[in-house]
């Protein structure tokens, strides 16, 4: 088994380092340190370090010292704690303060400690693999957002673009669906094919069918010329039906076909072509009760359903407005040479609390509103009350049942923890001083999606 990522082994005992450096160099790539301070230079210059397995103990900077300086590097990088002397360092008070991946007394755990550096390894890849995905969605499709919600939208578009399973991606208007099907074309094997985007909201079957598969000339009354496909035109790339909801039920038989056998015909022709093409599908609509209503063929439903991806309304996840605003803000300020605006701290609350029915759309365009008509150099909360159309009262203080707001609050507090520790739950439920399990209880019941 290979690793792309390094093992920093470190203590002051050059028989443990020679023991440590005798069982994980089989198995992986590792680079030894005799000192704290040794070690901190060596993250310094490496950046492929998956895992520092640290002594405590040690003369001049003890492990803990050298985890912080690490930490002040390389943040993500987990360490595990490996010590002889429990009694000086007690676990319970290195848990909570250093929050290290494992703590590992030294003598007859070598099992489990292989087990954990193993672990940690798998958790820092995929996490690091998460994060640069999340830089490439953003800087490459304009995806934003940090909070768990959103980080777990960027793990399932990594798994999904590495198969060629047929994806439905489920959310209200605005919260970009388009955008995580472009990300989930550019991770998949088909990234260098075509990616056409269809929109099903057309009236006319003709119209509809002739996008999708062509036609021939004098197939309807308006089909002055033959005409290629989407069907044909992206062959072996990806095909994304935007508002599937919408398609008719006669174009809906035809899709079947195309979707179970990759066979379709141009309109008004008889011949069969086959297209290799993969289906992507989004809507904002419910198309299982439309299935039980009569009004979605339920063949096709589950045809296309496969592996479903629902994007989180922006008004569930709240903590990432206040970067959605300052991406927006650079964006528009360079793309149409407006000059810098700063947001008042109040109308940044104002920004967080509305509800957005139009989701990120709706705060984008606002966004660009905000710039353009705000004369002066800080956007304030009455330019935001104006532009909202709101009234001069603060939208917190809209009456709400007191359930209601307690859960509201809560669902916060979870979030806020959540964040600050990187979805870690265990450390989550300690911030918050509450059982591991009640949390992942609220979790659930809030919909707070967890790794």
């Amino acid at each position: 088994m290979s690793c792309t990522y390094k093992v920093l082994l470190v203590d002051d005992d050059p028989r443990v380092l020679e023991m440590l450096a005798d069982i994980f160099s089989e198995q992986y790539s590792t680079l030894l340190a005799a000192s704290g301070a040794e070690s901190v230079d060596l993250v310094n210059a490496h950046d492929d370090i998956g895992v520092v397995v640290m002594d405590i103990k040690m003369a001049g900077m003890d492990g803990i010292t050298a985890a912080r300086n690490i930490r002040q590097i390389r943040p993500d990088t987990p360490i595990i704690f490996h010590t002889g002397y429990p009694g000086d360092y007690e676990e319970s008070h290195i848990d909570e303060n250093e929050k290290p991946f494992d703590y590992i007394e030294k003598g007859n755990s070598i099992g489990r400690l292989k087990r954990s550096v193993g672990n940690a390894l798998a958790s820092y890849s995929v996490g690091r693999d998460v994060r640069q995905l999340q830089q490439h969605a953003e800087a490459a499709h304009g995806i934003i957002g940090r909070s768990p919600a959103m980080m777990e939208i960027f793990r399932l578009i990594q798994r999904v673009g590495a198969s060629n399973a047929k994806v439905m991606i489920l959310g209200e208007t605005g919260t970009g669906k388009e955008l995580v099907a472009r990300a989930i074309h550019d991770q998949s094997s088909r990234s260098g094919k075509r990616i056409a985007i269809f929109n099903c909201n057309h009236k006319s079957p003709d119209l509809v069918q002739s996008e999708l598969f062509g036609h021939i000339k004098g197939a309807f009354t308006d089909a002055i010329a033959d005409r290629v496909g989407i069907f044909e035109y992206a062959d072996q790339g990806t095909l994304f039906l935007d508002e599937i909801g919408d398609l008719d039920f006669q174009t809906q038989a035809k899709l079947l076909r195309a979707v179970e056998t990759g066979e379709y015909s141009r309109l008004g022709e008889s011949e069969v072509h086959i297209s290799k093409i993969r289906v992507i599908c989004a809507t904002n609509r419910d198309l299982e009760a439309m299935t039980s209503s009569g009004h979605f063929r339920e063949d096709l439903y589950y045809r296309l359903k496969g592996i479903q991806i629902r994007l989180p309304a922006l008004r569930d996840r709240r903590e990432d407005i206040p970067l959605l605003v300052e991406r927006f803000i650079d964006r528009f300020t360079i793309e149409q040479d407006l000059p810098p605006k700063f947001v008042d701290p109040e109308a940044l609350r104002l920004l967080v609390a509305y509800d957005w029915p139009g989701n990120v759309r709706q705060l984008l365009d606002t966004v660009e509103t905000l710039l353009v008509l705000t004369e002066s150099d800080i956007i304030m909360v009455d330019d935001v009350q104006k532009c909202l159309r709101l009234g001069a009262c603060d939208p917190f203080a809209r009456p709400k049942s007191l359930t209601a707001q307690m859960k509201e609050y809560r669902r916060k507090l979870i979030i806020e923890a959540l964040c600050a520790t990187e979805n870690n739950v265990a450390e989550a439920a300690r911030m918050l001083e509450v059982d591991k399990s009640n949390l992942r209880k609220w979790c659930l019941e809030l919909k707070i999606p967890l790794r």
